[in-house]
């Protein structure tokens, strides 16, 4: 069985591997990093009598739908996997909300310049002005089994 699934993820890599020139130029055409974006791709695998695996097609949008319970749970897990390898974390905009709150209430007594606020807002926050990241809750997990890379 191991062998069959290392067969398998050898298909996938060297089908991905074929591709990555032409990931490389569009990067190098629109200024990309290679960290900015993701994809999930269906792999259609097909096994002969010997287990041997055989590449039938790559899906560049697989469906997601589930049409039972055992296709809920798999691609449940595929997105909670996905989603763990993209480094994603929960955002509670009603958490962040106050903790703003809390930070001009706190800040508007030591300072009345506008701009030292802003200043100290965005030294403090990693993403200010774009996607601000909580201070609190940000472990929390969104669907179980989801853990946030630390």
């Amino acid at each position: 069985m191991d062998l069959m699934w290392s067969r398998i993820y050898d298909v996938i890599l060297k089908t991905l591997s074929c591709g990555d020139n032409y990931v490389i130029q569009a990067m190098k055409k629109n200024q990309m990093y290679r960290l900015n974006c993701f994809e999930v791709f269906g792999f259609d695998i097909l096994l002969d009598s010997d287990l041997k695996p055989w590449l039938v097609e790559v899906n560049l949008s697989p469906s997601l739908s589930p049409e039972s319970p055992l296709d809920m749970t798999i691609k449940q897990n595929l997105l909670l996997n996905t989603w763990n390898l993209c480094g994603l974390k929960r955002f509670d905009r009603r958490k962040e909300s106050l903790n703003k709150l809390k930070f001009r209430a706190k800040n508007s007594a030591f300072s009345n310049n506008a701009s030292s606020k802003a200043k100290a807002y965005q030294g403090n926050h990693a993403l200010a002005g774009s996607i601000p990241i909580p201070q609190t809750g940000a472990n929390e997990v969104m669907m179980p089994g989801f853990h946030p890379n630390p």
